[in-house]
């Protein structure tokens, strides 16, 4: 990974995180301070992969990459590791610019399923971003009990009424 070629370091991170070693874990951390975003992507994805918990800190803050792909790459392992420790970045990353990111962020927040989430996602609901609204619905429906107020609501609102039905069909 010390190669001066971006795309040899790519492919070495890639490769190290199919290995599943968690004797990488430290090195791939690492490599979420790589100059090249495609080697900070490619590191998020390998993290994610191993599933070990140590790379939760250091995902959430790759959330703040200047990067989108690399943003959006990790909401998503973020929901994959399904770590609490991550709600509150996630939930910031509801205001990231990237409508994608916000995307990823909602559906992560989703499969963590923290009731802490419910009204940043009922904001999330007025969106500019159609898909961002979808996914909030979603997330609300995954959480269940605690988002059924906030569900309600989204039923009176003409752009996500029919999500907001489909996530309360979800709620045990």
């Amino acid at each position: 990974m010390e190669d001066p070629d971006p795309f040899i370091r790519a492919v070495s991170v890639e490769v190290i995180g199919r290995m599943r070693d968690k004797n990488a874990v430290t090195p791939l951390i690492e490599a979420l301070k790589d100059p090249s975003k495609y080697v900070r992507e490619k590191a998020v994805i390998a993290l994610g992969n191993l599933g070990d918990k140590r790379a939760v800190q250091p995902l959430i803050e790759a959330l703040n990459d200047d990067s989108e792909e690399v943003r959006v790459t990790s909401a998503g392992v973020l929901g994959h590791l399904k770590d609490r420790l991550a709600v509150p970045a996630l939930i910031k990353s509801l205001q990231d610019p990237s409508p994608i990111a916000r995307m990823k962020s909602a559906i992560s927040l989703g499969v963590i399923r923290d009731a802490a989430a419910v009204t940043p996602l009922y904001n999330a609901l007025k969106d500019e971003n159609e898909l961002v609204r979808k996914y909030a619905c979603e997330a609300l429906g995954n959480i269940g009990r605690p988002a059924v107020p906030a569900l309600l609501l989204a039923l009176r609102d003409d752009r996500v009424r029919a999500h907001a039905a489909q996530a309360m069909v979800k709620v045990k």
